[in-house]
């Protein structure tokens, strides 16, 4: 349970982080930390989490290579934020 809460409390930061640089300062350092979360999602069997982590990556890559799709980041960053913000909130 712990290493839930964990996770969920790192990916709250790390909204909020992307919040507030903006969605067009996605980096390639945002993929790599979302990679380690897409893992330890996966080693909790959380799969939902997992695949909306593996969503904002794959369209996170493409805007930090200069590919654009900012909307498809936008969207897919929302659902995580509330996916995270929502399970935090029943945590409390």
């Amino acid at each position: 349970m712990d290493e839930n809460k964990g996770l969920m409390q790192q990916l709250s930061g790390w909204c909020e982080e992307l919040l507030l640089r903006g969605l067009s300062q996605f980096t390639i350092r945002d993929v790599e930390l979302l990679e380690q979360c897409a893992s330890t999602a996966q080693q909790l069997q959380m799969q939902f989490l997992n695949e909306l982590i593996s969503n904002i990556i794959e369209a996170g890559r493409r805007v930090a290579l200069g590919e654009g799709q900012e909307a498809r980041l936008l969207d897919q960053y929302c659902r995580l934020a509330q996916y995270v913000q929502l399970n935090v909130q029943s945590q409390a």
